[in-house]
């Protein structure tokens, strides 16, 4: 993480009654993409959140290389995040949007920095100011 740098090398599918974890489908989705300050800070704080919960876990905690897990160390259940993640925006009190409308989110936040589209960067190929609102530009 002292790099910045974010590098996907694979993806997590639900194939019939399974998770599975598959390679990501191109080489670019695997280029490393920079990430900016208030990522790396948002992923040490979760590096220290899901430490704490390897240790409260103990000997039950399963491994498996993945920086967002349940507090047991499995994949995290795809439905199971849809809910929560409708629960958060109901508990923010902001318009509702999908998960995969965050990315149009994400591209704006970005934006407004000016972070460099070659550093916001979407599935590792499609500049994030594809979407941004052009309001935040």
């Amino acid at each position: 993480m002292d790099a910045a740098e974010l590098y996907v090398g694979e993806q997590l599918q639900r194939v019939g009654h399974q998770l599975l974890r598959r390679e990501v489908k191109t080489e670019t989705s695997e280029a490393p993409l920079r990430l900016p300050g208030c990522c790396v800070t948002a992923l040490k704080i979760r590096k220290r959140q899901q430490d704490a919960d390897r240790a409260r876990a103990g000997q039950a905690w399963i491994e498996t290389g993945l920086a967002f897990t349940t507090r047991h160390g499995t994949p995290i259940e795809p439905r199971n995040f849809n809910r929560s993640f409708i629960r958060c925006i109901a508990a923010a009190k902001v318009p509702t949007i999908t998960v995969h409308g965050t990315r149009k989110t994400c591209g704006s936040l970005l934006a407004a920095p000016d972070v460099h589209p070659r550093d916001a960067r979407s599935s590792g190929r499609t500049p994030a100011r594809r979407y941004a609102d052009p309001a935040a530009q």
